[in-house]
């Protein structure tokens, strides 16, 4: 069954007003991009794994093509379907009539991506699409259009999935848009031109550039990042514009429209451009044919008035004299530190030259990209860290401001980590039981990581000797967190060996998992109480944001005992996502909000989330902000002891289709009037909770504690459904007696 999405469907036609596009970002970049065509637009465009999409005006594309300085590509899809062997992809291509697309004496070229096991090599598929195409002309005309791969009056785009499906569409780009046109010389480890772009969004150019600070690139090779800067305050010069817009003989183009935007002054990143050499705009080298190579392409992009060069070697001369009067602005780089290029500096050298940046440099924000395979740990602390494709090779982006701060200093979970990997790497103790156990549950979890699972509990005390518990992290911006909590151990083991054993078992997880050494938390568990487990653990604050199914959610790795979210329980929140859509949801012991949020993504009319921890709330409060939500009206948040808030009767007959009802095991909080002990007051909560709870409504209890048993007078009274085994993530398969989750409803 074939999908054609325009010009013979039902689907918006290339003369409508609106365009439903398709942009690519550099990969690692898509929320840079999406953010970016928002400011150049003012259109809502949705964030894509493969970078933005949405259906807009055809000014705003034409903008698109002009202005953005992180796309790559710009597509108009026309046709999407089966195709999981060749006929069928030649079928999908015949259903579209082309002729509302390109003249007979006109020219294209097809393009391909992707594939499966019957459509394995893309110039196979790009050559069915195309015969498919001139078939239908020579078939209607007698003739047919030309191949032309250089300057196509029609480019053609197909991707195909390992599943079978498969998308055509028009690319209205001139090719890939990273091609500016002034690069003359890359240089050594040249930058994709719309990578330095998304990697300046992200290191905050825009914002730091409107209050007037500066640019400084201590090592910039060809100018990558200069220009861009550049480019991104004062946009490209008129004729590389105008060479942007691609396939010239569409017969769907509006001419007037992509005329008037390319006649009118380029979108920038700041709505008032400042005037050139306005502000200091600092290149920095110690290779002087790198310069000259940066000097051309600076020039070729006719900014020569606004950046300045400077011949330096920054580990002598780490700060050039017109930027020391400057308060803020930004420091980024593609620095040779790891791998990227021989280096003769090692990292007492790197740290050195980082301390006296932070001197140099107050106030200032920096970015650095380095080799991700590197070993070595960058000497300053970051808040954020980005993982990248660069020369077809994954690399780190990492995001920070120069204080006093900066520098690494050993405190918390963090740095506690980094002191037992280095311990352990000593080999103090044997840890080869362990790692084993490692490898076989890292085999088993890999599975559900290629399913799109973010967050894994990798390891569990598997092994009497190591009593740990291994999380494996995945954040939205790809980035790897290893989260490892020591079981407190009994009085009566020696602390010494207790923690010789601990700093193995960290140094293996990292070598087996293959996990940045920086990327690892350590604590330990124990029976907290009072306002503990709410305290924060240590100086130090490591706050990341990962997807659950299609919500973003943040998770906090340092600050105290848990990170925000319970990974064991991904399953019940799909459970209560799925019963919540459309309906109201009640959730008790909110907790971080996880349930209620992923509720409202997928379509809850209403959610009422209480809690009585106010760190819990407001870290709830920012999880709906992640995913756009505002927390009013529909969506709210109450704190408030809930075993009170439930002996009051519902305000004007409230009632919710849904109520979740997770309790913490054991709580003694000062704020509560009294201890909570699940299994002594859960027939009390469930009972409290049905004056809430709407006739057909459906009660999901669930609790931790090991060994709990649903007392017989609520089974008597209610129609329950045990649903713990059915919700029981397979990562947490040989702990099913931790657990306990059922539906209740009224006889």
């Amino acid at each position: 069954m074939t999908d054609p999405v325009a010009p013979s469907s039902s689907a918006t036609p290339p003369s409508a007003p609106n365009w439903a596009v398709e942009v690519i970002a550099p990969p690692g970049l898509e929320t840079a991009l999406a953010e970016e065509l928002r400011h150049l637009t003012g259109e809502a465009l949705s964030d894509r794994p493969f970078g933005a999409s949405g259906e807009l005006p055809v000014e705003a594309v034409y903008r698109i093509l002009a202005d953005s300085l992180i796309a790559g590509r710009v597509y108009l899809p026309v046709a999407r379907g089966r195709a999981t062997q060749s006929d069928e992809l030649y079928e999908l291509a015949d259903s579209v009539d082309w002729s509302a697309h390109l003249g007979a004496g006109d020219s294209l070229s097809v393009s391909a991506t992707g594939g499966n096991e019957a459509l394995r090599h893309t110039g196979f598929i790009a050559t069915r699409v195309k015969d498919a195409i001139v078939d239908q002309f020579r078939a209607a005309t007698g003739q047919r259009p030309d191949v032309d791969s250089e300057a196509p009056g029609l480019r053609l785009h197909c991707h195909v999935t390992g599943n079978g499906e498969a998308s055509l569409a028009i690319e209205l780009s001139n090719g890939s848009l990273h091609r500016r046109g002034y690069r003359a010389d890359g240089g050594e480890a040249p930058l994709r031109e719309n990578l330095a772009a998304g990697l300046l969004w992200r290191a905050r150019w825009p914002q730091l550039a409107s209050l007037g600070g500066g640019l400084f690139d201590p090592m910039c090779g060809s100018g990558t990042f200069l220009t861009e800067a550049a480019l991104a305050l004062w946009g490209l010069p008129d004729a590389l514009r105008r060479q942007r817009p691609g396939s010239p003989a569409w017969r769907g183009h509006q001419s007037e429209v992509r005329a008037s935007i390319l006649a009118d002054a380029p979108r920038t990143w700041l709505e008032t451009p400042p005037a050139r050499g306005a502000l200091a705009i600092v290149g920095q080298d110690r290779d002087p044919l790198q310069l000259a190579a940066a000097h051309a392409n600076i020039e070729a992009a006719g900014l020569g008035e606004a950046i300045e060069l400077v011949h330096a070697d920054s580990f002598r001369a780490p700060i050039p004299a017109s930027l020391h009067d400057l308060d803020t602005g930004l420091l980024i780089s593609n620095v040779p530190f790891g791998q990227r290029i021989d280096d003769t500096h090692d990292e007492a050298e790197w740290t050195a030259l980082c301390s006296r940046w932070v001197n140099s440099l107050p106030g200032w924000y920096w970015g650095i990209l380095r080799a991700a395979e590197s070993e070595a740990t960058w000497p300053l602390r970051f808040d954020k860290r980005l993982m990248v494709l660069h020369g077809g090779v994954e690399v780190e982006f990492l995001r920070g401001q120069f204080s006093d701060k900066s520098l690494r200093a050993p405190s918390g979970p963090h740095a506690l980590a980094g002191r037992l990997i280095e311990q352990g790497r000593r080999g103090e103790y044997d840890a080869g039981d362990f790692a084993n156990r490692l490898r076989k549950n890292w085999k088993q979890r890999k599975p559900l990581v290629k399913q799109g699972e973010n967050a894994l509990r990798v390891y569990d005390a598997d092994l009497p000797d190591f009593k740990l518990a291994v999380d494996w992290y995945r954040t939205e911006d790809g980035e790897i967190w290893l989260d490892i909590q020591e079981y407190q151990a009994p009085k009566q083991i020696d602390p010494q060996k207790a923690r010789t054993r601990l700093a193995a078992a960290v140094a293996v997880a990292v070598e087996v998992l293959s996990v940045d050494p920086d990327c690892v938390v350590v604590r330990q568990r124990a029976r907290q109480s009072g306002r503990q487990q709410y305290g924060r653990l240590g100086g130090e604050h490591i706050e990341r944001v990962l997807r659950e199914r299609d919500t973003r959610l943040s998770i906090n790795l340092t600050d105290y005992l848990d990170v925000g979210l319970f990974i064991d329980h991904r399953l019940v929140r799909d459970r209560v996502a799925e019963l919540s859509r459309g309906k109201r949801l009640l959730n008790l012991f909110c907790y971080t909000g996880s349930a209620s949020v992923r509720a409202a993504v997928a379509g809850a009319a209403a959610t009422t989330s209480v809690d009585l921890s106010n760190t819990y709330l407001d870290w709830a409060e920012r999880n709906f902000a992640l995913n756009g939500i505002e927390v009013d009206g529909d969506h709210r948040l109450l704190r408030a002891d809930v075993l009170r808030w439930l002996s009051h009767p519902p305000r004007d007959g409230e009632r919710f289709d849904v109520i979740f009802l997770d309790p913490p095991s054991f709580s003694n909080s000062k704020a509560m009037d009294d201890t909570l002990d699940v299994q002594r007051d859960h027939p009390g909560l469930i009972h409290a909770c049905l004056p809430y709870l709407a006739p057909n409504g459906v009660l999901v209890f669930s609790n931790n504690r090991k060994g709990f048993t649903l007392h017989p007078s609520i089974e008597s009274r209610f129609q329950i459904d045990d649903i713990s085994k059915k919700t029981l993530p397979r990562d947490f398969a040989r702990t099913p007696e931790r657990r306990f989750v059922c539906e209740i409803r009224r006889r």
